[in-house]
């Protein structure tokens, strides 16, 4: 959808402008269009520091799960990111 619109970076804004109810009809579609330019990172842990992270994971949110893992590395990221 970005490349139809023409944009590199595109929001809910911009989809809603040309196809206004399609982010009323189908909310994930559009979430996934919105999403589909961003920065994707990923990264291939050793296994001790993998167990290591896991394990802090579930400290904080209580399980490991895909959701729980991207939180994790989300709030790492920029907390880096916001040090500097």
């Amino acid at each position: 959808m970005s490349e139809w619109l023409g944009r590199p970076r595109i929001k809910k804004e911009d989809i809603i402008k040309y196809q206004p109810t399609f982010v009323e009809n189908f909310p994930i579609l559009a979430q996934y269009f919105e999403d589909n330019q961003k920065l994707r990172i990923t990264l291939v842990l050793d296994y001790d520091f993998g167990d290591k992270f896991i394990e802090v994971v579930k400290k904080k949110y209580g399980k490991a799960t895909p959701t729980t893992i991207h939180l994790a590395a989300d709030e790492a990221l920029k907390k880096w990111v916001q040090e500097g």
